[in-house]
């Protein structure tokens, strides 16, 4: 019989330090060439639908954060790539792809830290 996980153990854990959110409306990202609408965000992270019509998409180093609605723009944000999740099954009659990409964000400036605590606290709904 094995014995229980301790809650300690880094398995048991939870990953994120940071709770995630889910936006109110339509917040779009921008790496390169590519567009992604953001699923949820929190203080060390984001995750990101993001279509495209290559197989491999490249993956961002930075990304810049725009919502229309509020006006809020928040450029050259860095991140690394934590889990990447096809979201729509392959199709051999189709070349797009559907993916949810899970990043954790790199060093923020200041002003990228408080531009970010402010885009949370006026435009997510609920915890994710």
């Amino acid at each position: 019989m094995e014995q229980a996980m301790k809650a300690d153990t880094p398995v048991a854990r939870e990953r994120r330090q940071h709770k995630r959110y889910r936006i109110k409306n339509d917040t779009l990202v921008f790496f390169g060439m590519d567009t992604g609408t953001i699923v949820d965000v929190g203080l060390g992270g984001l995750a990101v639908h993001l279509v495209a019509f290559e197989y491999d998409i490249p993956l961002p180093r930075h990304l810049d954060i725009f919502q229309a609605q509020s006006r809020f723009y928040l450029p050259n944000v860095p991140v690394s790539l934590v889990n990447e999740v096809q979201t729509l099954p392959n199709s051999m009659f189709s070349t797009l792809r559907v993916k949810r990409l899970c990043m954790q964000f790199g060093p923020l400036s200041n002003k990228q830290q408080s531009q970010l605590n402010d885009f949370i606290s006026r435009n997510t709904v609920a915890e994710s």
